[in-house]
Formats: structure tokens, C-alpha cells, sequence
């Protein structure tokens, strides 16, 4: 019985991922490193009051930072998005395969992926300092602690 259910543990696609300017990565590109993953929208207030807050944790020495749009946006259309609102993290047109959650049902959704690339945290709507200050905390800080 064990050897038929070895091969269908593989079967899942790779987790990838389109940036807007169209760069392909995978999800492994990230192994090693906390990934914070946020879906916006540009009709989504509360998804464009968090991009500051983002922009900031993406800048910081914290985890690396990814803006999925929940839309099915164009490369042009989606690199001006990134620029009009001065999104300094990768902007990602579009995730493929087998990632750790699904779609969200409601904007904004961030999630937090440990640096083995399984989901550790969620957080539903506006993201505040406080969410930030928490998982800092909770995962990257407690991390960069260990020897």
C-alpha cells in the first residue's frame, strides 16, 4: 500500500510565480527566508492604506515581501499600478501551482511563510504596525536569534 501513495505525494505542481514585469521564480527561490505574501487590489482602499507599511517591512532586514494582484491585470497595466502607488516589493502578476494557501475570498489578505515555505500566519484586512510588530516577534526576530 505504502508504495502506491509514495508516488502521488509529488504530485502537486511547483509553486510558481509571474512578476510584473513578467520574471518567472519559484517558490523555492525564497527557501531559507520568511516570505510575507499580501494580495491587493487598486479598488480596495484598506489594500492601498497598507502599501507604505509594506513597503517599509520590504525594506527592512525582515522577511522578503511579495504584492500579489488579486486581479488579472495586464504586465503594463500592473507596472503602472506598482509605480503609481510607489510599491517598492516584487509585484506579482500571478501564482501558479501548488503554494501553501488558496485565493483569498476577501481583500487584503496577507500571509506570512516560513523559510521552509509552509504557512505560519494569516491576517485578514488592513494590516497595522502592531500585525507587523507581532510577527517580527513571533517568527523573523526569533530566528535571527538562533546560533
Amino acid at each position: 500500500m505504502s508504495a502506491l501513495l509514495l508516488p502521488l505525494t509529488g504530485c502537486g505542481d511547483k509553486a510558481s510565480l509571474t512578476l510584473a514585469d513578467g520574471q518567472q521564480q519559484q517558490l523555492s527561490d525564497y527557501r531559507g527566508q520568511w516570505l510575507v505574501v499580501n494580495y491587493f487590489a487598486e479598488w480596495c482602499a484598506p489594500c492601498l492604506r497598507e502599501i507604505p507599511l509594506l513597503n517599509e517591512l520590504q525594506q527592512s532586514d525582515g522577511p522578503a515581501v511579495l504584492a500579489v494582484s488579486f486581479d488579472q491585470l495586464s504586465e503594463t497595466e500592473l507596472q503602472s499600478l506598482a509605480a503609481r502607488y510607489e510599491m517598492t516589493m516584487p509585484v506579482v502578476m500571478k501564482l501558479e501551482g501548488d503554494w501553501p494557501f488558496d485565493t483569498p475570498n476577501a481583500l487584503p489578505t496577507t500571509m506570512v511563510l516560513d523559510p521552509d515555505g509552509k504557512l505560519v500566519d494569516s491576517h485578514q484586512g488592513e494590516l497595522k504596525p502592531q500585525d507587523v510588530t507581532r510577527w517580527q516577534t513571533a517568527y523573523w526576530d526569533k530566528t535571527s536569534q538562533q546560533p
